[in-house]
């Protein structure tokens, strides 16, 4: 069994096809590594909270993410369609050229949000 070491990070790497996984950040890196494409955009949920996208997908007609746009709606009341995979990760430096891994607890509860569909806080969370 593996465990995660208090300074591992992750990565939400969020298909449309229904299922996830949970990607140790120190392997990826980037948004881009993780989601295989170069042209990718962030959507900022939180100061704490980015959610990446392919700008790829949608001329390429891969399927809209439904799990991605629900687990948005915590975060943005019209989070409108997402289209291709989707990585949810940490801040973003003001830069944008350093993006922190998600924490244990980020990802524990982004995860809940998923299999559940409860509307749990992720840690970070800013209200609105």
């Amino acid at each position: 069994m593996t465990t995660a070491t208090i300074n591992e990070t992750f990565g939400l790497w969020v298909p449309p096809t229904g299922k996830f996984h949970l990607l140790p950040w120190h392997t990826l890196r980037t948004p881009q590594n993780a989601l295989c494409s170069d042209s990718v955009r962030p959507v900022t949920l939180t100061s704490e909270l980015t959610m990446w996208t392919d700008e790829g997908a949608s001329p390429l007609r891969l399927p809209r993410n439904a799990r991605a746009s629900e687990l948005m709606i915590a975060y943005l009341p019209h989070p409108g369609d997402y289209f291709g995979d989707a990585l949810f990760t940490g801040a973003t430096a003001v830069s944008g050229d350093v993006v922190h891994g998600l924490t244990f607890d980020q990802a524990i509860t982004l995860i809940d949000l998923y299999v559940l569909g409860a509307t749990a806080r992720v840690p970070g969370q800013q209200g609105h």
